[in-house]
């Protein structure tokens, strides 16, 4: 059998080729954009709706809820404990510089204010600026301010403030009933005295 070859001496170039593949250059874009998570990024700017949405999720409710769970179910071994305890710890601390950071450079402040927020006395007062002071809405030397959150952005961020507060909140009276047997019964098992 003979072999078929297109002939393309008839068709006219300016002709669309349905073949091509279409505009890759906004596909592209598009992945990029949601490609690398930019959790741990520690450059660039952050607005405060953004930061409050981030910390309230990944550095107060996802930690406090794995630590209790930790102190909880692995009260009588230590070693995993302390190791499970330290690693989510550390993930929280350096989520917690990163946003910090971020929010300091949206301020137009240097970074640097965002490690001094992490010290305990000087830091309170620093976090506490960087938490609630808004953003500048222009272009600084730290780059172009985020964009505005869209509506349902927003209300989720009020939703997840209040779910966090009222979490917090049950998690706080609940403390004597559950948790402070655990962390008893690890400090007597560590040293060797009775638990209960």
């Amino acid at each position: 059998m003979s072999r078929i070859e297109p002939v393309f001496g008839s068709v006219n170039i300016e002709t669309e080729n349905p073949y091509q593949s279409g505009d890759a250059e906004l596909i592209d874009n598009f992945a990029t954009l949601f490609s690398k998570p930019k959790i741990f990024d520690f450059s660039g700017r952050i607005s405060l709706s953004r930061y409050w949405l981030l910390h309230a999720l990944l550095v107060v409710v996802i930690p406090t809820t794995l630590l209790v769970f930790f102190i909880i179910g692995l009260q009588h071994q230590l070693i995993v404990l302390l190791a499970a305890s330290a690693t989510v710890l550390i993930f929280s601390g350096l989520l917690s510089i990163s946003l910090l950071m971020r929010r300091s450079r949206d301020l137009g402040w240097s970074p640097a204010w965002g490690l001094i927020a992490m010290l305990p006395f000087l830091g309170t007062l620093v976090m506490l600026l960087l938490s609630i002071l808004p953003g500048k809405s222009v272009a600084n030397k730290y780059g172009p301010p985020n964009k505005p959150l869209s509506i349902p952005g927003k209300i989720f961020t009020c939703f997840l403030a209040i779910a966090t507060f009222i979490y917090l909140t049950a998690l706080f009276m609940n403390t004597q009933k559950y948790l402070l047997p655990a962390i008893n019964n690890i400090f007597t098992g560590f040293l060797g005295g009775t638990q209960y």
